[in-house]
């Protein structure tokens, strides 16, 4: 290794350290966080930048083509974890939208849904009272049916029972009659028989004088 070499490297592992101490309490939050591992956590993204920063400005300064290489390796990195972190954020906006847009869909859906079973249920309970009306109109007109056919039920027996009195009364008005009749007759035949016998005594009275 050429003297050259041996004083680049240690500026170089200088940075390098200094770049590793700034980075620990990055370390402590992600390991507290739950974020160890995680490249695109936005605090890891941009101490990213900034070591890649640092490192080119300092190979820059110090002539070191390692160091710079090193930084422009972890700019790219940095930008590419920075594009794929923008890309998962559109996607997740995506689906997002996409979840916004199904819940409203299934929303319109239920309540579309909703409506229906109330139209249904409406015109169940509808339906119901048009026959609870139709059965007490038929039952009315029943009851109103059964009472005509009792009052003329009743008038007919009431007729016939008039009908049986003056028929009643007719007979016994007949009977009556023959039975003066019967009785006039046998009150002429009485009438008749003493006339009779009257008439005999006063022809024998006659007789005898």
């Amino acid at each position: 290794m050429s003297l050259l070499s041996t004083i680049q490297v240690i500026p170089r592992t200088s940075v390098r350290l200094s770049l590793a101490a700034a980075r620990l309490p990055l370390t402590a939050a992600e390991t507290a966080l739950r974020h160890r591992g995680d490249e695109q956590w936005p605090p890891s993204l941009v101490f990213e930048g900034f070591d890649a920063q640092v490192k080119q400005l300092a190979g820059s300064l110090l002539r070191d083509e390692v160091l710079a290489d090193e930084g422009r390796l972890v700019q790219a990195k940095a930008d590419r974890l920075r594009h794929a972190a923008t890309l998962d954020a559109e996607a997740e906006q995506r689906r997002h939208a996409a979840d916004a847009e199904f819940s409203q869909h299934r929303q319109a859906g239920e309540q579309r849904e909703a409506k229906a079973d109330q139209k249904k249920t409406e015109a169940k309970a509808r339906v119901g009272r048009e026959e609870a009306a139709a059965k007490r109109k038929a039952d009315d007109q029943a009851r109103a049916a059964k009472r005509r056919a009792d009052e003329a039920e009743r008038k007919a027996i009431q007729a016939a029972q008039r009908k049986a009195r003056r028929s009643k009364a007719q007979a016994l008005g007949a009977k009556e009659k023959a039975l003066a009749e019967q009785k006039a007759a046998a009150a002429r035949r009485r009438d008749a028989q003493q006339a009779d016998t009257k008439a005999r005594a006063t022809r024998a009275a006659r007789k005898a004088g």
